[in-house]
């Protein structure tokens, strides 16, 4: 949905969107894309592994039994391999349940199946954060350059912009950053370290003034995770495995994709026309997580204790306070985690979804209740959102749970501004000013493929895309229309020669040997597909 701010146009921030097409095709091919397919989508024999602890009573029990009834259904008709699920409180684990298989002809999942957790990395991330805050390793609100001094952002709006971006900035999605970074990204996954991924953000453009827009992003929480990595001295893996998954009891959980690849109870992500999904992750501090329903159940449990686990405090209370505080820039959005209202409270929350995985956590600090669903497929939209919102809405209406009555966790009316308003801009920036048509932007005009590197496509499908017919959809469509350049309806502003600008400050780029769109790399072609 559109919306007027400050005379700019703005959205709901969107990645590349997704449409799969289908075209006639010899019955051969037809058969080969098929068995392709459903090879990756099958569900061979659902299994199911329960905890029941003894101590819940029936009431939970009904609740639980009723959703684990459902499971199975809901998997056979979104197409879900594998699904695990746990619902936890303050003590630990109320039920857990695994469902499907890791992947075709693979292991049964349970509760202890790793799964990438895609964006829900970036809670871990901002609570490793907060710990380096409480040891004295950064701070919230100092500039990133006392970390990264070489770091570097192009802008239109400001010079040197990184010297007024702050950690803060970073953990809620407001230092003005697109969603993608030129090297390692959703769609290039041939790329070589995290720290070069971290400093390709340097090549970037800001949509937005430092601090005046939140625009969801994973490059600043890669960026943070960068900054734990050069402060700390160690790995980025080596810090999680050190302040936040040893210290929470989480053995197996890993951003150490060589420890991940050996692990054999791993679920298999499911993308359609990918026949192998890559387990290394670019966005290591943004999507790297691996984890089980069982072991991040002791990270919710760890936030429902407002920084304890198992009697032993690991964060202070204030600092689990100022995380879950929302932005005054974007009400509802904290230090990597969201913040919204229900049931005359509010819960916490983040979900994932990429590379052929669908996840989401939420849980209600005044109840002292959250619920964590994994799926290794993409093939559904929102089924494992639905299915931890019915659990924590029934145990909440029907008071199965209570909300705590002594005061101490703050309310939502203080974690979540009333009065939020958007900073005021300069006349300059509040209008997008299309420039007219140059008839030398005729080489631009065309339809171009995204090129995607580093999936393991099957022969069959490959061919089907080389003759175009089958089609991917992941494509941009640059035409004259109404006397200027655009991007479907959106008319483009050239800033430099080549260089140009939507209306929500997004980049198509064509003076380097390849063009970009958001930091990625296009091809010009009318019927092949690049992976």
């Amino acid at each position: 949905m559109l919306m007027k701010k400050n005379g700019r146009r703005m959205a709901d921030d969107r990645m590349i969107r997704t449409e799969y097409r289908g075209k006639t095709v010899t019955t051969l091919l037809l058969v080969l894309l098929t068995v392709v397919f459903a090879g990756c989508m099958s569900l061979p024999g659902l299994q199911r592994e329960f905890v029941r602890p003894t101590g819940i009573g029936p009431e939970y029990r009904n609740v639980f039994d009723e959703v684990a009834e459902s499971i199975p259904e809901r998997m056979k008709q979104n197409k879900i391999p594998g699904l695990s699920i746990a619902v936890v409180d303050s003590n630990g684990i109320l039920w857990s349940a695994g469902y499907g298989r890791t992947g075709r002809g693979k292991h049964p999942v349970t509760p202890e199946t790793l799964f990438s957790i895609q964006s829900m990395s970036k809670t871990f991330t901002a609570t490793a954060v907060m710990i380096a805050v409480q040891d004295g390793l950064v701070d919230l609100d100092t500039p990133i350059t006392k970390y990264l001094p070489d770091l570097t952002v192009n802008s239109r709006w400001e010079d040197k912009p990184q010297q007024k971006m702050t950690l803060r900035h970073l953990l809620t999605h407001t230092a003005g950053f697109t969603h993608e970074a030129p090297v390692g990204n959703n769609l290039d996954n041939h790329y070589g370290s995290f720290e070069e991924h971290a400093m390709s953000i340097s090549d970037t453009w800001l949509k937005d003034r430092v601090g005046a827009r939140s625009s969801y992003s994973n490059l600043g929480i890669d960026l943070a995770a960068y900054i734990l990595q050069v402060k700390s001295g160690m790995t980025f893996a080596e810090y999680m495995k050190k302040k936040i998954f040893d210290p929470l009891g989480m053995p197996t959980s890993s951003v150490d994709y060589d420890f991940v690849e050996q692990h054999e109870d791993r679920a298999l992500g499911h993308m359609p026309f990918v026949a192998e999904v890559p387990v290394a992750i670019p966005m290591v501090g943004a999507g790297g997580v691996y984890t089980s329903s069982a072991e991040l159940s002791r990270f919710v449990q760890f936030h429902l204790n407002r920084g304890t686990i198992d009697g032993r405090r690991l964060l202070e209370a204030k600092l689990i306070d100022t995380m879950y505080t929302s932005s005054p820039i974007s009400p509802g959005t904290g230090l990597g985690i969201g913040i919204h209202k229900k049931h005359d409270t509010y819960y916490l929350t983040h979900s994932g979804g990429g590379y052929g995985f669908l996840t989401t956590m939420k849980w209600y600090p005044e109840y002292g209740i959250g619920c964590v669903v994994l799926t290794n497929s993409l093939s559904h939209v929102s089924e494992h959102g639905k299915i931890s919102n019915e659990i924590l809405d029934e145990l909440i209406s029907e008071k199965i749970v209570m909300k705590d009555a002594s005061g101490s966790i703050p309310p939502a009316d203080q974690l979540i501004s009333k009065d939020a308003k958007l900073p005021e801009l300069p006349e300059s920036e509040k209008v997008h000013t299309p420039t007219p048509y140059n008839p030398e932007w005729g080489r631009y005009k065309g339809t171009y493929r995204f090129i995607a590197k580093g999936y393991k496509v099957g022969l069959p499908v490959r061919l089907a895309f080389a003759l175009g017919y089958c089609d991917p959809g992941i494509k941009l469509t640059v035409v004259k229309k109404d006397g200027y350049l655009c991007i479907g309806d959106e008319k483009l502003e050239e800033y430099q020669p080549g260089l140009f600008f939507t209306s929500l400050g997004e980049a198509l780029d064509f003076r380097g040997a390849a063009a970009t769109w958001r930091n990625i790399k296009l091809e010009k072609s009318l019927f092949f597909w690049s992976f």
